[in-house]
């Protein structure tokens, strides 16, 4: 049986020509929303990572995923369990160097971002020679889908990958939508109105830091004045508003109003805004559009330690398991033959969390270790240490024994086993 023959496509033949350049959906959906006055819109992915939430999230999210070694098995039928494929080409492929232009981590790391700020990524397998060649991250704005045929337009000038091919035949990975699932929509989109809140903050913070706080106001008469008499006309009371408003832009601490006049202030200040507030609450606002807890883009919600080991736990369960399920299923669907299905698989090593946390990886070893699930030397070599005379024996942890057990009542183990003798005697001896 040829390796190629594991595959679900043998070669990557389009079902058409080379088609015309199309908009994309992310194109044809993402148009600017009207904007008034001072609100800023964050409608694209440049906008929005210029906030710093957001790119704290799309880093976190993105890096967490690339940081865990993707694998691709085989089953081993005369052991009866997966095993590192080594020999095959896909193995290298996913683990040091997807393709020419990105290694293995670059390449994952990028498949979140497309997918988490464009709604979609989409890779393309490369075929050369009846083998699998490259994993090719299509560029932004290249691809579009037809759900009517089922098929993927593809006009990539970087990678040159031109033409329409099946569904089976491109590695699809799709953000949340509201479609049946055939195309994904970017975060950003659902997420406009709270970036547009945290970027227009952004924007007037820095309007108050640059100006130093510039009041707003009206130069009015002085009431007190009796109507008609001593009160200043309109061209003077702009002149004094003129001289006011120049006064204030140069920076000045102390300004003189004009006797027959009187100042009014109409802007408010950031305290009462609540502005600091706000970003704040922005901040928590992003994080659950993205699905990351707080605690990792650095908004200081832990009170103690324990709180922050919850948020690890949190960010692994809710946050990373599903995109890497998604993942390892997409690429098992469309990379392995349905024939074949039972003895290949993708799997994402968890484990490799855990490396710069020695003392949990600690824990961690120690648990594996003592339930019989690794031995030594099955540690040794994944840290690349020599195995040692001995280290190869399963362990298992005695401290549980069934509630019959001699250990329970106290008897030694001679005395049970005489004693069970000597019942199976007498009852010998009755028959």
């Amino acid at each position: 049986m040829n390796f190629s023959d594991l595959f679900r496509f043998k070669r990557s033949d389009s079902v058409g020509g080379i088609a015309p350049d199309r908009e994309s959906y992310f194109d044809m959906t993402a148009q600017p929303p009207p904007s008034s006055g001072r609100v800023v819109s964050v409608n694209s992915p440049d906008l929005a990572m210029k906030i710093a939430a957001v790119f704290r999230c799309v880093d976190i999210l993105s890096s967490g995923v690339a940081s865990l070694p993707f694998e691709y098995k085989r089953y081993n039928q005369a052991e009866g369990y997966f095993v590192d494929y080594y020999q095959s080409n896909l193995y290298y492929l996913l683990t040091v160097q997807a393709n020419p232009r990105m290694t293995a981590y670059e390449f994952m790391r990028n498949i979140i971002i497309e997918k988490v700020m464009r709604g979609n990524a989409y890779v393309f397998p490369r075929m050369a020679g009846g083998d699998l060649d490259e994993l090719i991250l299509c560029s932004p704005h290249s691809v579009s889908f037809d759900k009517y045929l089922n098929s993927y337009t593809i006009t990539d000038y970087i990678n040159g990958v031109f033409g329409t091919y099946k569904a089976n035949h491109i590695i699809h990975i799709r953000n949340f939508s509201l479609d049946g699932g055939y195309t994904g929509v970017s975060t950003i989109e659902w997420a406009t109105n709270v970036l547009g809140i945290s970027a227009t903050a952004d924007k007037e913070t820095l309007s108050a830091f640059a100006t130093g706080g510039r009041l707003k106001g009206l130069v009015s008469n002085d009431n007190s004045l009796a109507k008609g008499f001593g009160e200043l006309q309109d061209g003077q009371l702009k002149t004094a508003a003129k001289i006011i408003e120049d006064a204030i832009k140069s920076g000045n601490d102390i300004i003189s109003v004009p006797g027959d006049s009187k100042f009014s202030t109409m802007s408010i200040s950031q305290k009462d805004m609540e502005l600091l507030e706000s970003k704040k609450f922005g901040v928590l606002e992003i994080c659950r559009f993205f699905g990351v807890h707080p605690d990792k883009v650095f908004a200081g919600q832990s009170a103690n330690y324990k709180a922050s080991e919850m948020s690890q736990v949190s960010f692994l369960t809710d946050t990373l398991a599903p995109t890497l399920r998604q993942i390892e299923m997409e690429f098992y669907a469309k990379l392995v033959d349905r024939e074949f299905y039972q003895y290949y698989k993708f799997e994402f090593d968890k484990s490799s969390i855990y490396t710069t946390d020695l003392a949990t990886e600690g824990v961690y070893m120690t648990t594996t270790l003592s339930n019989g699930v690794m031995t030594v030397n099955d540690w040794r070599r994944k840290k690349d240490l020599k195995p040692v005379e001995g280290g190869d024996q399963v362990f298992v942890s005695c401290n549980v024994a069934p509630i019959n057990s001699p250990k329970i009542s106290g008897e030694t183990e001679s005395a049970a086993n005489l004693s069970g003798t000597n019942s199976n005697n007498k009852k010998d001896g009755k028959a």
